[in-house]
């Protein structure tokens, strides 16, 4: 996709979640997406059919963060630790802009949906980039080689839903991030001696 049209796309989805998060789904208009978004009504339509499409771009969005963290990390910093960052910076914007009853429906639709299960799609920029950390992890000997980088995606993707579902289940009732920065040691711990 052209980096002109990819930003564009971004554009619009930034706005929409963030009044989203802001007004609630129920209160934003396409109209205040498209004045925030600073698009034309044409060009939201040419992307998505309504303000209902957006609700399935939230991976969009994650992609969007982690984008971002790959143009700005230090490639010299071990997996271990951009497995920390990312997911830190990652959860931290989920808690700070996402709003948790949209992200519990997102969550619910994807179990139901015939179509393409966005946060499970392994075309995404976050499978590819974190699933390169893990493998360059276990040729460098940081992690065990007795799992794949696949596998070790598998787990850690599965990680993160799972602490994504339950902070929508008990209503953000726990702080994501902090939950998280104590937990997913552990689960790294496993990755450095082997699943």
């Amino acid at each position: 996709m052209p980096r002109k049209r990819r930003s564009t796309k971004s554009r619009i989805i930034k706005a929409a979640w963030n009044l989203f998060y802001k007004n609630g789904y129920d209160n934003t208009t396409v109209e205040e997406i498209i004045a925030a978004s600073k698009t034309s009504k044409g060009t939201f339509y040419h992307y998505f059919k309504g303000k209902e499409a957006l609700l399935n771009s939230l991976s969009d969005l994650f992609d969007q963060k982690y984008e971002e963290l790959a143009a700005a990390i230090d490639p010299d910093m071990s997996a271990y630790d951009k497995l920390l960052l990312l997911n830190h910076e990652l959860f931290h914007m989920i808690e700070s802009s996402v709003d948790i009853h949209l992200l519990a429906f997102l969550y619910s639709s994807q179990l139901t949906t015939r179509d393409k299960k966005s946060l499970a799609d392994n075309k995404r920029f976050y499978f590819k980039w974190v699933t390169q950390i893990l493998d360059d992890a276990i040729k460098s000997g940081e992690f065990s080689d007795n799992s794949t980088a696949e596998e070790l995606m598998n787990i850690y993707a599965m990680y993160e839903r799972a602490l994504l579902y339950d902070w929508a289940l008990f209503k953000g009732n726990f702080s994501l991030t902090e939950h998280s920065d104590k937990l997913l040691p552990h689960v790294l711990d496993v990755f450095v001696k082997g699943v």
